[in-house]
């Protein structure tokens, strides 16, 4: 059984509105041949068709059967489509092997589809989301880093790849858009092992109220730690949570290390 209606699932669908809008999202992504793309709420198949041409095999996944009959429909014969009736939240992602994520799904699954992805066992070597511009800026911690954002930067750099235009949607929707890019880092900034440290030490940092850095770490760094750490990395003694920058983060993080208490 479904487990949201046929309803909830529409909530916040946005179209693209033709060819030429899926063929200039696709371009942005860099994306070429032989890419091994998994392809979340494929539609009817219009950014399949471009993800296709450019970059090889594809995973087409629809939960909607009227939708994913008309996929089939276009693909068939085409070898290099897979169009998969299901629910992106269920799919097995590959467990060995490079991969990539396109995707233009309902708003209402942005936060769903991150956290899938950036939680999985292998990771997506890289990850284009068509997503409102207040969600792009909050996961990519652009203007100022966000709990999200952090938790993610030592694994993925995020990049705004294309402005897309109201128009380029059917119904155009009430807010800007943007395609949003998560590559993996070549080499993690944090290792494996480390990986639920520093989740617990970054959500100590962000997640305490408005109080500083400095008081929300207390207990992880003591206080003369914190003032060397915090000067070597151009943090003010004060600083709240929204000014700290990634690179901060992970400065005071090493010196947490260092300190011989993670």
């Amino acid at each position: 059984m479904s487990r949201r209606s046929p309803l909830a699932t529409t909530l916040s669908q946005h179209r693209l509105r033709d060819d030429k809008v899926a063929e200039r999202i696709v371009t942005s992504t860099g994306l070429s041949p032989p890419a091994f793309v998994y392809e979340f709420g494929a539609g009817d198949g219009i950014l399949t068709a471009a993800v296709v041409e450019r970059a090889g095999r594809v995973v087409a996944i629809e939960r909607d059967r009227r939708l994913w009959q008309k996929l089939r429909e276009r693909f068939e014969g085409e070898p290099r489509v897979r169009a998969v009736l299901g629910d992106f939240r269920d799919i097995q992602l590959p467990r060995r092997g490079a991969y990539e994520v396109v995707a233009n799904l309902p708003f209402a699954h942005t936060s769903e589809a991150m956290r899938l992805l950036l939680g999985a066992r292998t990771r997506p070597r890289s990850t284009h989301l068509v997503l409102s511009r207040d969600a792009a800026m909050r996961w990519g911690g652009f203007g100022e880093e966000t709990l999200v954002s952090v938790l993610a930067k030592p694994w993925f750099q995020f990049q705004v790849t294309l402005a897309l235009r109201r128009r380029d949607f059917v119904p155009p929707p009430r807010t800007d858009c943007v395609l949003l890019t998560a590559r993996q880092r070549t080499e993690p900034l944090i290792a494996a092992s480390e990986a639920r440290g520093w989740e617990e030490f970054v959500r100590r940092g962000l997640s305490r109220g408005r109080g500083s850095v400095r008081r929300n770490l207390s207990g992880m760094l003591g206080y003369e730690q914190f003032k060397r750490a915090a000067r070597a990395h151009g943090i003010e003694r004060d600083a709240r949570p929204g000014v700290v920058s990634f690179e901060q983060w992970l400065g005071l993080w090493r010196a947490a290390n260092r300190k011989g208490r993670r």
